[in-house]
């Protein structure tokens, strides 16, 4: 006999519970990698207020227990006024409702990292206890949160100088199996961080280890580049590497050297996110290297008699560092 399937069986999740349920939809996993995601999104806040000019700096805590974190910037701070169709403030809305946030358009952001409007919220879901603080106009603002749920109103909690936005956060370990993060996962995020926004001082203060450090780096991915040489030990045939920037409508940032490497290596990024599948900006790259270099070797009569150059050897040892920044991705 079949089972009776009515409309009584169709059940709702409502406000972050379908983050609760299914985390692997929204962090991928609930491993590892899942777990820093929560950095991550967090982070990325902080990142892109500093991309659009109104943070100079971001500090990470790993605080002593290993395994809670707060992203500190110096931002515009999270508005804290009512939303006036939801009735709520911003804040309440951005941690505790999916797909809201202020960069789906109207001018706050030119470009961002976030565009689905799900990281706060996602954070707060999945963590025991989440604190975030804001200062704005003179005065410190605080909301705590448990699970994804307001545990109070927002509160003054006294006056301050400047603004910015602190978040603290602890995974929930009914979520995750393990909930210690590792410091040089952390530490290698930031100071990627700091080399693709040249200029702004990244900090990440480890209190598991002692380690406090800070990473500024004035000719980003220049830096970047001469870093992941080194790192896999692999020589330049030229000294000084090509470096261009451009900024007509999405902005392109690409140094790139050659080196004695038999391997073609490309590090992209996109509003400063890791792009690890490629996407039309790696093919872009390619496909130009290829055309430069062979209208250079046609212009000079170099071609090899007998020989036909194919992209793949003209990327042979091709090291590059690309980052761009577009509006709408």
């Amino acid at each position: 006999m079949p089972t009776e399937y009515t409309a009584k069986d169709i059940q709702v999740l409502e406000g972050l519970e379908p983050v609760r349920k299914r985390p692997g939809m929204y962090i991928g996993d609930v491993g590892r990698a899942g777990l820093h995601h929560l950095v991550w999104e967090i982070l990325d806040n902080s990142v892109d207020e500093a991309m659009n000019g109104h943070a100079k700096e971001i500090t990470v805590t790993l605080h002593k227990d290993g395994s809670s974190v707060t992203v500190q910037d110096d931002g515009r701070g999270i508005p804290i006024d009512k939303h006036p169709k939801h009735k709520k403030t911003a804040l309440e809305i951005i941690f505790s409702t999916l797909h809201a946030g202020g960069k789906f358009g109207g001018g706050n952001y030119k470009t961002s990292g976030g565009l689905h409007g799900v990281g706060a919220s996602v954070v707060n879901a999945l963590s025991s206890k989440l604190v975030a603080k804001v200062k704005r106009g003179g005065a410190e603002y605080q909301m705590e949160f448990k699970k994804g749920d307001a545990t109070g109103a927002l509160k003054k909690v006294g006056a301050a100088r400047g603004s910015g936005t602190t978040v603290f956060f602890q995974p929930d370990p009914t979520i995750f199996p393990r909930t210690e993060f590792e410091p040089d996962m952390i530490r290698e995020r930031l100071e990627i961080a700091s080399f693709l926004h040249r200029g702004v001082k990244v900090r990440f203060v480890d209190e598991a280890h002692g380690t406090d450090e800070t990473f500024k780096h004035e000719n980003g991915i220049l830096d970047f580049l001469k870093k992941i040489l080194a790192a896999r030990a692999q020589k330049p045939i030229h000294e000084a590497p090509f470096s261009m920037t451009k900024e007509n409508g999405a902005k392109i940032e690409c140094a790139f050297q050659w080196t004695e490497a038999t391997d073609e290596h490309v590090r992209s990024y996109v509003n400063g996110i890791p792009t690890r599948d490629g996407g039309t900006h790696e093919l872009g790259l390619r496909g130009a290297v290829g055309k430069a270099v062979r209208n250079y070797i046609e212009t000079h009569n170099l071609t090899p008699r007998g020989v036909t150059l194919a992209g793949d050897d003209i990327r042979e040892g091709f090291a590059c560092v690309l980052s761009i920044y577009v509006g709408d991705p």
